[in-house]
This record gives C-alpha cells, sequence and structure tokens, in this order.
C-alpha cells in the first residue's frame, strides 16, 4: 500500500459555516484553535467562522488565521482517530498548516506567524493594490509568454501552476487584464479575474516577504519530524531551515502545486487526504495525476470514513 499525503487548502477555501461538524462534536476542540485566533489576529475569527457574513471571513486577516484554525482542528482529529501522513503539503497559506502538522512549528507560533501575514498582506493591499487572474486550458509555457508580452503595461507574472493548465497570473491590474484579453485570443477555455484585491505570490510582495522573514529569524524553529513538499520548489523540506525559508520564499515567488503533487507521488504517496475547508486540492490532485486517491474530511464523519476505508 502507498503512502498518505496530508493536504492543507489555501485563501479562498473559506467558507461562512465551514468545520461546524468539528463544533458539535468536539466543541472543545474547535474552540482551543478558533479562540486562539481571535486572541492572536485581535478579530472575531470564530465568529465570522460561524456566522459570517462572508464578505468578512473572505477579508484576508480573517480568512487566513480562520482556514489556520479550523484545518488544525480537523487534523487533531484525524490524528485522534490513527491517521498519520508520511508528507505533508499546504497551497500557499496551508504551507503554513503544514508546517505545523509536520512538527517544525508550534500551533502557537504558527498562529502568530499566518495572523502576521494576514495583517500584513491585508495592509499591502492598499499599498500597492494588484490583482489576479485564472487562465485555463493553455500550457504553462503559452502563458508566460502572455504575461511578457503584457509586461510593458506593468508587473505580471505567472503566480500559481495549479494543475499543468490551470495557471494563476498576479500582478498589477492593467497588465492583468490584458493578458486575460490575450489568452482570450489565444484560445483559453477560461480567462476570468478572481475576487481579490491584490497580487499575491508576486514581486508586490515582496514587502510582506521582507516583513515576514524578519519575523521568523526570532522564532524556534524545528527539524520536521513528517517531510513537508514546499511550494516555491516543489521539493522536499527536511529541515527546520528548508522550511523557514520555503515559507518565507513563497510569499512572492510562484506556488508550483503541480511540481508538488509530482513530488508526492514520486515518494510513493498515492493516498491524498484534504484537512479543512472545501475540496479544492482534492480536485487540483486529481487533475494532476488521476490513478491517485482523493479525500476531503472537514469534520469526524468523513474522517471515520476514510479511516474505515
Amino acid at each position: 500500500m502507498g503512502k498518505v499525503a496530508f493536504l492543507f487548502p489555501g485563501q479562498g477555501a473559506q467558507k461562512v459555516g465551514m468545520c461546524a461538524e468539528v463544533l458539535e462534536s468536539r466543541p472543545e476542540i474547535f474552540d482551543r484553535y478558533l479562540n486562539a485566533a481571535d486572541e492572536a489576529s485581535g478579530l472575531p475569527v470564530r465568529k465570522l467562522s460561524l456566522e459570517g457574513p462572508i464578505e468578512e471571513l473572505t477579508a484576508t486577516e480573517v480568512a487566513q488565521p480562520a482556514l489556520f484554525a479550523t484545518s488544525l482542528a480537523v487534523l487533531e482529529l484525524a490524528r485522534e482517530a490513527g491517521i498519520e501522513p508520511a508528507f505533508v503539503a499546504g497551497h500557499s497559506l496551508g504551507e503554513y498548516t503544514a508546517a505545523v502538522a509536520s512538527g517544525a512549528l508550534t500551533a502557537e507560533v504558527g498562529m502568530e506567524l499566518v495572523c502576521l501575514r494576514g495583517r500584513l498582506m491585508a495592509e499591502i493591499q492598499s499599498e500597492r493594490p494588484g490583482a489576479m487572474a485564472a487562465i485555463m486550458g493553455l500550457p504553462s509555457d503559452q502563458v508566460e509568454q502572455l504575461c511578457e508580452a503584457a509586461s510593458e503595461l506593468g508587473v505580471v507574472a505567472p503566480a500559481n501552476f495549479n494543475t499543468p493548465t490551470q495557471i494563476i497570473v498576479s500582478g498589477e491590474d492593467a497588465a492583468v487584464l490584458k493578458v486575460i484579453e490575450l489568452a482570450g485570443e489565444a484560445g483559453a477555455d477560461k480567462a476570468v479575474p478572481l475576487q481579490v484585491g491584490a497580487a499575491f505570490h508576486s514581486e508586490l510582495m515582496e514587502p510582506v516577504q521582507q516583513g515576514l522573514g524578519e519575523t521568523m529569524e526570532g522564532l524556534e524553529w524545528s527539524d520536521p519530524e513528517v517531510p513537508l513538499v514546499g511550494n516555491a520548489t516543489g521539493e522536499v523540506q527536511r529541515t527546520a531551515g528548508d522550511v523557514r525559508e520555503a515559507l518565507r520564499a513563497q510569499i512572492a515567488s510562484p506556488v508550483l502545486w503541480a511540481s508538488c503533487t509530482e513530488t508526492l507521488v514520486q515518494n510513493g504517496c498515492d493516498t491524498f487526504l484534504e484537512l479543512g475547508s472545501g475540496r479544492v486540492l482534492s480536485g487540483l490532485v486529481r487533475q494532476i495525476d488521476p490513478d491517485v486517491n482523493t479525500f476531503a474530511a472537514d469534520g469526524p464523519t468523513k474522517l471515520g470514513k476514510f479511516a474505515e476505508r
């Protein structure tokens, strides 16, 4: 039998009422993580996670600690059920959750870091506003060429290589709009703007990267007990320094999700368990490699079914 990889979702997976089954069945676990998010962020993360409105939950400084906390709550239940990973990975914000799951960071330190990440990213949205767009149905090298062609209008580059033909681009508004136009002319299946106010995973995030990097230097890191596959390189991170650099680098670097998935498969993973809100990563993994098994769990019922398989 192959190995199990735990996956953790990133920003965009949030929804009102997410992981509410954890609250119903194990309120002490749900409250511990969501109350910690409230305390670390100074925001009503628990209330917004359960009650919304979605517009307030989607705010960067709220969504990031909310997703981090709910994924950690489901992770604790998975481990209680005896489910352990051979590898961990997460998409963007989810890589910070993966770092805690790996043992490289404590949940407390991770929460402080995620709350700072959310605050800095929210601030940069007003200082250096930007845009992102999803381009589907074109190969990555062609999308890179379209970005080069549009770069005379401003900064724009691929930000997420989600699958071989699903690329997210990120940059300044005019340049991103130009890429959407060019992609449509090039025959893309879909080229649409995303509902974000900043150019995540682009060079416009360098001030955030610098601020987080300085904070990371003063934190306590451990060598991961479970190897983590990093977004910025798509490679396995096995030391405390590797994980710290991976989390710093990804702020202003593309998320190489297709490469992450391929690395996990090459290391013997044939079963992928997504922990937290939604099933976006499960869908991406199936597109990248249809031969693997994917599951998504947001509470004890689905975890139980996974454990019984």
